[in-house]
This record gives structure tokens, C-alpha cells and sequence, in this order.
């Protein structure tokens, strides 16, 4: 998978999505995804096999175990993810997990 097939899936699901951040302030749910790191494999001073580290929040208000399940079963079906544990940001109230996974 790709960012570019990433963004497709998230969209094609219903999700609103960003790179980095929303240029505009939107409601959530919503996924948020960054890049945390690289991990290329290189020889001979040429990179044969890019690899990112991804980090990629959904932050929602209410609770919606469907949706969660879209988001784990559908659109993160063919990576190895982690997953933290959901966190209520008490300042904007919201909640947000974060997966972990490379592409």
C-alpha cells in the first residue's frame, strides 16, 4: 500500500482525511495520518525499497464500534498494525487512537 492508496481506501469508507493536518477546522471522526519515520532499504548508495513508519489518528466524539471496525478490518486489512489505547483529550473533547504500521 501506498499514501496515495491509503487516502483512497479512507475516502472510499466514509472517513474524512488528512496528510499531516486539515487546512480547516473539522468535526470529527476523522483520520489524521504522518509519516513518524523511514526505513529504506538501500545498497550501493541507491534506495531500492522506500519504507515509511505511519502513524495514523482517528479521533472521534462518540464511541462507534462500526466504524472502528471499518477502519481495522477494511481499510488496515492487508498491514501489521499497533494500536495505543484510546485516549480522551479532555481540552478539545474528543477521543483519538493512534495505529502504528509501515507501508
Amino acid at each position: 500500500m501506498t499514501l496515495e492508496e491509503l487516502k483512497a481506501r479512507c475516502e472510499e469508507k466514509g472517513f474524512k482525511y488528512a496528510y499531516g493536518q486539515f487546512k480547516t477546522p473539522t468535526k470529527p471522526p476523522h483520520l489524521v495520518v504522518i509519516t513518524t519515520d523511514t526505513d529504506n532499504f538501500m545498497a550501493d548508495n541507491k534506495v531500492y525499497k522506500k519504507m515509511h513508519a505511519i502513524k495514523l489518528d482517528y479521533t472521534y466524539i462518540d464511541k462507534d464500534i462500526k466504524e472502528q471496525n471499518k477502519l481495522e478490518d477494511e481499510i488496515l486489512s492487508d498491514v501489521a498494525w499497533n494500536k495505543t489505547d484510546e485516549t480522551y483529550l479532555t481540552d478539545e473533547k474528543i477521543w483519538q487512537v493512534s495505529y502504528f504500521f509501515e507501508i
